[in-house]
């Protein structure tokens, strides 16, 4: 009877653990359309990361050619608003550029050093982050991917897996002018005719499939800005001979964003030196203005209602 009861015990586990092992396989097997959803699903209940964002870009202009990158790391947290952006730039010898915001009471303030001054400016939260938003690595992220398509696993394992999407010619106005992706390069604000003959743009992510998080991800644009500095400068150049000694070619336009830190960030600390010598931004210009009294024809002041 015992000698039976062991027989049934060792099927019993041997069924249980394939049918755990083929839950396992599953998992592993996800199709894209299945795991990039719940990667935005989990982006948007981000309450706080860091990031490290970097520009490359190579471009050949008349001959001569300039290669540029910057870096910039970012930590946020989301509610209240209070952010560190600190940025570095190879074409400059100049020391990293911090930006801090803090939220107090419905209220964020900037603190931007500008000239040797520490410099304030406050304002409505979704406004702060909205000039801010070119460093806002959580909204830009689930704005590419909502907008990508075609989506295809190119690596995996057991941990991570690679996907690459397209990015269609026809949302990269939206993408790009939103997100502020070229704004290092001067190609920020642009109208739509601007984009006109753009083709399509590739993202590259790398998942956590455990935990269905995003680990980075990298967008070529360099057909986008090229194709808009080509316009830019056939709209304003007075002729063909004109735009074509202008004309700059893009070897290498990408930007890689690369995340750590998810929901662990629990305050960001401002020096206090940075609090006590920070200048209202919006006083400080008040004060620079001179209001003239206007004068009469004998230069007596007159009366202003």
């Amino acid at each position: 009877m015992n000698f039976c009861k062991q027989v049934i015990m060792l099927i019993f586990v041997g069924v249980m653990s394939f049918a755990f092992s083929a839950c396992g396989d599953q998992a592993i097997t996800e199709t894209p359309e299945e795991t990039i959803p719940k990667v935005l699903a989990n982006l948007e209940q981000v309450k706080s990361m860091k990031s490290i964002i970097t520009t490359q870009s190579d471009m050949t202009t008349a001959g001569s050619n300039s290669s540029v990158s910057t870096e910039t790391e970012v930590a946020a947290i989301y509610h209240p608003l209070n952010m560190k952006i600190e940025s570095k730039n190879t074409a400059s010898n100049n020391n990293a550029v911090i930006t801090y915001v803090e939220e107090t009471d419905g209220i964020a303030t900037t603190y931007m050093e500008y000239a040797g001054q520490w410099m304030k400016q406050s304002s409505e939260p979704d406004i702060i982050l909205e000039s801010l938003r070119m460093y806002d690595s959580k909204q830009n992220a689930i704005l590419f991917l909502k907008n990508a398509t075609n989506w295809q696993e190119t690596e995996k394992n057991d941990t991570l897996g690679i996907f690459e999407g397209t990015l269609p010619a026809s949302v990269l106005y939206e993408v790009v002018e939103d997100t502020k992706s070229l704004q290092v390069m001067g190609m920020a604000g642009l109208t739509k005719e601007y984009y006109e003959g753009a083709k399509d743009a590739t993202i590259k992510v790398t998942v956590n499939k455990q935990t269905n998080t995003l680990v980075d991800y990298t967008v070529d644009l360099s057909n986008t800005l090229e194709t808009l500095m080509s316009n830019v400068v056939n709209t304003f150049s007075n002729d063909a001979e004109e735009a074509e000694l202008a004309k700059t070619t893009v070897n290498q336009y990408s930007l890689v964003v690369k995340y750590s830190d998810i929901n662990e960030i629990k305050k960001i600390e401002i020096p206090k030196e940075t609090l006590d010598n920070a200048v209202d931004f919006e006083k400080q210009i008040e004060s620079s203005v001179i209001v003239e009294t206007p004068k009469g024809e004998n230069g007596e002041d007159l009366a202003v209602e």
